[in-house]
Formats: structure tokens, sequence, C-alpha cells
């Protein structure tokens, strides 16, 4: 006959992540809010029948993630995360989960979300929002040489459009994937007149936002993109000629 193998005892990191998923589905299922507090370590324990340290553990994950803090001699309460806490959250999956995302991911998320943007924009935008437009578009055309300094810009330009959405979602999402984008714009502009062509995309977008022209402005966004894509491919081939 043949054996049966004894299914593996899950260790104290899984545990542990058990422990946080269940935390957090306590959160909700009481409707916890900022500043409530949690059972203590030792009735967490008894709860979910682990020992204090695999709740220990759990708990410390979740202050890392900034859904909890520990508050010396009152005991472990719910914490709204911060906005920065989101945004690098989500910025330190893609930078150490995938280092090298492939560009055709990077530019079929960034027609999602930014041609998206750019309508929301033009429904939106305030005379604030658009004269902080104006005013990157300004300092995209003033930079000589610097390509640092006109990816920075460039990025720029894409955060406040999102901000002229007044989602905070849209700012979040975009926030998140700013180093990335700004790998990007670097790697474009070692592509000759590719910082003309990017001027000119920005100043037709901002036009079409500063109309109220949403589908215009999407399909300004959409144009502009495809470009990008392509010129960001041109960047990774004359840069690995350099190198070769």
């Amino acid at each position: 006959m043949r054996r049966q193998t004894a299914s593996a005892k899950p260790t104290s990191d899984s545990r542990a992540e058990q422990v946080r998923e269940a935390i957090e589905k306590l959160i909700v299922k009481r409707h916890l809010k900022p500043g409530d507090r949690l059972p203590s370590e030792r009735d967490l324990a008894q709860e979910f029948r682990v020992s204090r340290t695999v709740v220990r553990e759990a708990v410390h994950r979740l202050v890392a993630r900034g859904l909890l803090e520990v508050r010396p001699g009152s005991g472990i309460a719910v914490r709204l995360p911060s906005r920065q806490t989101v945004i690098q959250s989500v910025a330190t999956f893609f930078q150490v989960g995938h280092p090298q995302l492939a560009p055709r991911n990077i530019f079929e998320v960034r027609r999602v979300l930014e041609v998206e943007v750019a309508g929301v924009a033009a429904k939106r935008r305030t005379l604030e929002d658009l004269a902080r437009l104006e005013a990157v578009l300004a300092q995209m055309k003033g930079v000589k040489r610097k390509a640092e300094v006109f990816a920075e810009h460039d990025v720029n330009f894409h955060s406040l459009l999102a901000q002229a959405t007044h989602n905070e979602l849209f700012v979040l999402m975009n926030e998140s994937i700013h180093d990335i984008l700004y790998k990007v714009r670097q790697l474009g502009g070692i592509v000759p007149g590719s910082r003309e062509k990017a001027i000119n995309y920005h100043e037709t977008i901002y036009k079409k936002v500063r109309a109220g022209d949403v589908q215009g402005a999407k399909k300004a966004m959409l144009v502009h993109l495809n470009d990008s894509e392509k010129t960001f491919i041109k960047g990774l081939s004359v840069a690995s000629n350099r190198k070769s």
C-alpha cells in the first residue's frame, strides 16, 4: 500500500500571515475606526488559537502597512493609512517584485489610466489646475540640456493632470508609478527629437483640457502614449547600442 504523507504543518510565518488577514477582517467586521482599540495581544492569541509571538508578528506587519499602531500603555489601535503609505506600498511592489516590467505592460496600464484621466480632467479642471499645467509646460520649454530635469517636468505634467480630475484615487495610482514613469521618460529622452515631440503632445492635451473637450483630450492622450511607447522602445535600442 502507498503510504500517505502527512500534510505539512503551517510555518510560523504562514500563521502570522493568516492572523494578519484575520485581524484585517476583524477591523472591517466590527467597523472599527481610526483610534479604536483592538482586543489585547493575549485575547487575540486565544481568539485565533495561536501563540502571542504569532500575534505579535501579525500586528507588526499591519503596523508596517499603516493599519495599526501600538500605543505604549494603552494597547493596539486602528490607524488610517496615510496617502504616502499607500503610494510607497505600491511603488515598492513594482520596484522589488517586478523591477523589469515589460514595456508593453507599462504602456497598457498607462493607456487605461491616463487616457481616462485626461478625459475626466477636461470635465472637472479649474482655473487653478489650468494655471499649474500651463506653468509646467513653460518649464518644459525652458529646459535646454538637462534630460533628467525635462523628464521630471514631464512626469509632473501628468501628475497635475491627475490632480485636475479631483479624484484622489487617480492621484494615488499616478503617484504610485511615478518612479517607473520617470525612468521611461529618461530613456525616451535619449532619442533625437523626442523632447520637441513631447512638448507638442503635451500642448495639444493641455488645449483640449482647457477647452473642456473630453473626447478630444482622451484622443490626444492616446496619440501621445502610442508615440511615447515607440520612442521608449527606440530608447532601449539606443541605450543597448551605446553599451555594446
